[in-house]
């Protein structure tokens, strides 16, 4: 019999073998790891052999819905993807929304584990309890990323959730993405994992519902949610214009870069021409997830100029804009949302391409490549070389072969020295920048095993210039700071970002194992307390905020050591070279540099490598490799994974 809250079962898949397999879920994996991206980490460590590359058939994908997924709890719809990544291989995980997870739940399945290699393209179909690998050849190389979910839907019934690569994960380019249902993205690297099992496509569809233990104690914290959520002043901003509600103030804040992340662009072109009235022109719906009080994802048309007739859902509104206008300066917002829907339907990341465009282009300007390596494309801002470039990465001709392999591989491939312009971390271009304002989201995405993971919970600091005194107000709102640090960790001069970043982790674990969005209309509504409470009342297990804190810090560590396990060190937690450089700011006629969030102190090398010590020191890991201890692992429970420190191989991650 299923616990209440979860759906009862772990699905297992050999796409070698074709075996297909159920098991139930066990109550004590329930209890330590929660769900979402706790049962990720469970079922990664469990089913990943030591030492496989990323594109080895024995790499799993995994996937878990957040123990939320399918309530009426606002905001939690989020499902967690799980694998080791081509780009940067380290294990890490990847979030997806829409009707996904839900479908996922409802058919009765808190996990799938894939495996394997299909010989053939194929797809997964889960109806309840039918579940069956089914023939893709007549999709493989024919549908697009998001051509793929409409086939699907018409084939099977639009009761189905459909989640699809395009050809760019066919052709195992390693920036490749996936989609669900055509209107969100999932994993930055995702694509390529599922191309290399020949798996075009999962299609989901559940009718089982969900079992609460106690649904009134359960509606009573919802209701609370609910109104909360309803009455946000902001609302319907966030509505009309989604994240390009906050587009003026990443201006202003300087996180909207250009020329390979030397200078920020120009403030009145980026408001002018990329900005909220240009969108307006193009946006014609909106559409959101499951429980969303604050539908924020849109629907863009095109209705005049060489580009009539485009129509695209893009999940994040100004995400084309952040990436190819900014980096790029392509001219118009009509060709940025041209080269989005056109980086869509053929499944690459949309912000790590143009990255690696603009640092082709600084190549280009410095001699270090020529036409001679272009084929005579000559490499400058603008439409052309993204639109061109973009052709040559899904089929991996060209430089399309080396920014195919990443930022990692790519460079190494390149070489002539190229490395020494990259600008990523792990693999992964930093979504912020640090010379604009370091707090915990831009430094969570320096320590983070997935490549560049920052966590904007609450956008706690990603607006800049808030005083000490907001913060010593609402962090211990949010109940994950212990009461004996807050008077340590957060006093009138300011706060001290790598270790309450230590927590602040914890809490954002806590969100991605019960499913719930990041954003900050959705985040904000929780607090730990209001967590624990509604996981004790959906499921019957009864947790204490301090206890659900112990199980992410869990989850958190174990995670930290697979990657060890794996090689990962605290090398691999580097600030970019960049970072120390002036990032020269023309419209205003300075220069940015590495401060502090409170900008009291400039920072060296030497200071961040302390800033990490810190960090370090708070988790209670071994500072000097920057990873868990056996003590550390022993004090969470995960024995099994502290007898295997001393006996850890010691590999290098990817490049």
């Amino acid at each position: 019999m299923a616990l209440s809250g979860y759906g009862g079962k772990i699905l297992l898949v050999n796409l070698t073998t074709g075996e297909i397999k159920k098991e139930p879920l066990e109550k004590e994996m329930a209890e330590k790891y929660i769900g979402g991206w706790g049962f990720c980490q469970k079922l990664m460590y469990d089913y990943m052999p030591i030492g496989k590359e990323p594109l080895d058939p024995e790499n799993p994908i995994v996937i878990s819905p957040g123990t939320l997924c399918g309530t009426l709890s606002p905001s939690t719809s989020k499902v967690v993807w799980a694998s080791k990544d081509p780009a940067s291989g380290t294990i890490s995980s990847w979030f997806g929304s829409l009707h996904f997870g839900c479908n996922l739940k409802w058919a009765g399945y808190d996990g799938v584990v894939i495996t394997g290699k299909s010989p053939k393209p194929v797809y997964l179909r889960i109806k309840d309890d039918e579940v069956e690998i089914a023939d893709a050849q007549d999709l493989w190389g024919k549908t697009d990323m998001i051509d793929t979910p409409l086939v699907l839907k018409e084939r099977l019934g639009q009761d189905y959730s459909v989640a699809a690569i395009g050809p760019a994960g066919e052709n195992l380019v390693k920036i490749s993405i996936m989609f669900i249902d055509g209107g969100t993205s999932c994993g930055r690297t995702m694509g390529c994992t599922m191309g290399s099992k020949n798996l075009k496509a999962i299609a989901v569809s559940g009718t089982k519902g969900q079992k609460i233990a106690d649904i009134k104690r359960f509606m009573a914290t919802v209701d609370k949610l609910i109104t909360k959520g309803m009455s946000d002043p902001n609302r319907n901003n966030w509505k009309d214009l989604g994240l390009y509600f906050i587009w003026p103030l990443w201006i202003n804040a300087g996180y909207l870069t250009r020329k390979n992340y030397t200078e920020t662009a120009p403030k009145e072109e980026m408001l002018k021409v990329y900005g909220v009235d240009e969108y307006r022109k193009y946006k014609v719906g909106i559409y959101g997830c499951p429980g969303c009080l604050a539908p924020d994802k849109c629907v863009i048309e095109i209705n005049e100029g060489p580009y009539k007739g485009t129509r695209s859902a893009f999940s994040t509104p100004f995400d084309p804009a952040f990436g190819f206008a900014t980096r790029l300066a392509v001219g118009s917002l009509d060709k940025t949302l041209k080269l989005g829907e056109m980086a869509d339907r053929m499944g690459i990341d949309y912000m790590t391409f143009p990255s690696m465009v603009g640092w082709l282009i600084d190549l280009y300007e410095r001699g270090i490549i020529t036409k001679e390596d272009t084929g005579g494309l000559e490499l400058k801002e603008g439409f052309e070389t993204p639109k061109v470039l973009l052709e040559q990465t899904v089929k991996k001709e060209g430089l399309g072969a080396i920014i195919a392999e990443g930022f990692i591989l790519g460079p190494k491939k390149l070489g002539r020295g190229s490395e020494k312009y990259a600008h990523h971390i792990k693999g992964t271009e930093p979504d912020f920048d640090a010379r604009a304002s370091l707090g915990v989201e831009v430094f969570s995405s320096v320590v983070n095993v997935r490549p560049s993971r920052d966590l904007p919970v609450g956008g706690l600091t990603i607006a800049k210039g808030r005083k000490p005194s907001f913060f010593q107000k609402v962090i211990p709102t949010f109940g994950y700071l212990p009461e004996d640090k807050i008077e340590e960790l957060l006093t009138e001069e300011g706060f001290d970002v790598p270790r309450v970043t230590a927590y602040y982790e914890n809490f954002a674990m806590m969100l991605d194992m019960l499913g719930i969005c990041f954003r900050m209309p959705s985040s904000s509504l929780y607090n730990v307390k209001t967590c624990a409470e509604l996981y004790s009342a959906a499921t019957g297990i009864e947790k204490t905020p301090k206890e659900f804190l112990k199980d992410a810090e869990r989850a958190f560590n174990l995670s930290r050591f697979m990657n060890a396990r794996e090689g990962y060190t605290r090398d691999d937690d580097r600030f970019p070279d960049k970072w120390f450089e002036p990032l020269k700011r023309p419209d205003m006629g300075i220069e940015l540099t590495l401060k502090d969030y409170f900008e009291t102190k400039q920072y060296t090398r030497e200071d961040t490598e302390r800033l990490l010590d810190d960090y370090y020191d708070e988790h209670g890991w071994d500072v000097k490799t920057g990873n868990p201890t056996k003590k550390k692992l022993l004090e969470l429970g995960l024995d099994k994974a502290a007898s295997e420190v001393d006996k850890m191989p010691k590999k290098k991650l990817v490049g």
